[in-house]
């Protein structure tokens, strides 16, 4: 797990990410999913057989029995397996292989555009990837916009915003054509 500090005004605060870091590989927006009939994703791994997802880049992946499986905390997880494109693909890949997964609802006005995550904590190899509060390392868009209608919100870059709105004070929008972190927005 990783720590992370945040300087604010009147000290240092820390601010962890709620779960092991896992490095989002793969994103993808699923056309549909068929599922072995005793498949579950409850609990940390996959069980009963395998699930195939149609992406919506054509490709079919596979998701084996002992898969890792996602801690969701404040992420909407998907359970709609019928209505094409109501799940979004999260997933750390090894090669063409699924480590770890998260199927998460997708935003219901923009189901193949848009997808809103947790905040960012902080960012890393040289500005290119975002930590989010529940620990997922996702790309970032390069600017990344910065949303935010508060008295206080004018920040000068996305460091600054992140300093100043950490953890359940901002969401961030993950494109789901770029594969990456768009635009974070404060709360």
């Amino acid at each position: 797990m990783g720590v992370v500090l945040v300087s604010q005004r009147g000290g240092t605060k820390v601010v962890t990410p709620t779960a092991v870091l896992h490095k989002v590989d793969l994103i993808a927006s699923v056309d549909g999913i068929n599922l072995d009939a005793a498949w579950s994703q409850d609990g940390k791994v996959t069980s009963g057989g395998a699930a195939r997802l149609s992406l919506d880049d054509l490709r079919t992946l596979t998701i084996l029995e002992g898969t890792m499986t996602a801690e969701f905390g404040d992420v909407q997880p998907c359970t709609d397996f019928v209505t094409p494109n109501a799940c979004v693909l999260f997933a750390d890949m090894l090669g063409e292989a699924v480590v770890w997964f998260a199927l998460v609802s997708a935003d219901t006005a923009t189901p193949r555009e848009f997808v809103t995550l947790p905040g960012l904590i902080d960012m890393q190899n040289n500005g290119n990837e975002g930590i989010l509060r529940n620990g997922w390392i996702v790309n970032l868009a390069s600017p990344v916009k910065r949303n935010c209608e508060k008295e206080d919100g004018d920040t000068s870059s996305l460091r600054d915003f992140i300093t100043r709105f950490p953890d359940t004070k901002s969401s961030a929008v993950v494109n789901l054509l770029t594969d990456n972190v768009v635009s974070v927005k404060c709360l």
